[in-house]
């Protein structure tokens, strides 16, 4: 767990008790969990830092159900599952058990390892709805700014699914760009380096014009780009940040349309019908998954559930270095 806001170092070994399962919840013996930006972002006190009920990190796990509360019904014991359990779990995921509420939990894709399912919620569900606000489709054409990071995978191959032809990304070096390649079947002249200072216009030119949607999973000048090369009545969707007041001005003269995208969104009301939301994403992904029109994800395990495991895991997200996304097992 985490002993205190701010290093990778904090994270220590601690011994507790089993969490005990409340109305509307079940407990999960977690046999994989996954790394996400956000979890660093919480250990230095940033982001959702504010609102943490367990000082052990971690947002997305799969497992098997330990226990089930008398008012559950949809699961039973030993049921393999996997889940986003957000900021309203017992604890985060960085442990051996965890309760959860039932409407953030779905069956595992049966085509998916422990490893590879619980690499999914976070990146899957929050690529979903970036994919959904921006009203992608078949006859859009798509900027992703960091499709070599988690959320990015995720939104190209649910793009594709979309039937999404015209789709171009970018990546910062040669092992990104090979890795884009490999793993998602992109052709060379559908990446872009963001270090070229004319990346935009490589992009317009690889997509024969400006873009019908952007998402931006990077901020700061990728948000800025994402602006500049959205078409008249476009959309954006930024799981990072808000733009900056002249950006806002770009997407103003274009009549252009932004979209803020959070997946602990609907954790924040205090309302289980829209925790539904989660389960309803994570069963439309599994339908993908056991459909094989989506590849399971590209996951690095560091190691089985420590201290040590969870430091390595938070400074290689820190370094920005990432293809994929990083795990460990418990």
């Amino acid at each position: 767990m985490l002993n205190s806001f701010g290093s990778a170092d904090n994270f220590a070994l601690a011994h507790l008790p089993i969490p005990e399962i409340r109305s509307g919840e079940v407990r999960i013996r977690v046999q994989a969990a996954a790394f996400n930006p956000v979890d660093y972002q919480i250990r230095k006190g940033q982001s959702e830092g504010g609102r943490l009920r367990s000082m052990i990190l971690g947002r997305d796990l799969s497992g098997s159900i330990d226990a089930i509360h008398d008012d559950v019904k949809e699961f039973s014991i030993g049921d393999e599952v996997f889940s986003y359990v957000s900021d309203l779990a017992s604890n985060g995921t960085y442990a051996e058990y965890v309760c959860v509420p039932a409407e953030l939990v779905a069956r595992k894709p049966e085509t998916l390892t422990h490893t590879q399912a619980a690499a999914v919620p976070v990146a899957g569900i929050t690529a979903s709805l970036a994919l959904s606000r921006a009203q992608a489709e078949k006859t859009k054409s798509v900027f992703i700014a960091g499709g070599a990071g988690g959320v990015g995978g995720f939104a190209i191959m649910l793009a594709r699914q979309l039937g999404v032809k015209k789709l171009v990304t970018t990546a910062g070096n040669a092992k990104s760009r090979a890795y884009l390649i490999n793993q998602y079947g992109l052709n060379d002249d559908q990446i872009v380096d963001y270090n070229d200072a004319d990346f935009m216009r490589q992009a317009m030119a690889r997509n024969r014009g400006w873009f019908d949607i952007a998402l931006d999973l990077v901020g700061g000048k990728m948000l800025s780009a994402c602006c500049g090369l959205l078409a008249v009545d476009g959309n954006l969707a930024s799981v990072t940040e808000a733009p900056k007041e002249s950006d806002f001005e770009t997407l103003f003269q274009k009549n252009a349309s932004f979209h803020s995208v959070g997946a602990n969104a609907y954790s924040l009301k205090n309302d289980r019908v829209a925790w539904l939301r989660y389960r309803e994403i994570l069963d439309s992904l599994s339908r993908h998954f056991e459909g094989r029109v989506v590849s399971p994800p590209h996951v690095r395990i560091i190691g089985n559930l420590s201290p040590e495991v969870v430091r390595q895991a938070h400074l290689l997200l820190e370094s920005g270095s990432v293809q994929g996304k990083l795990a460990m097992t418990c």
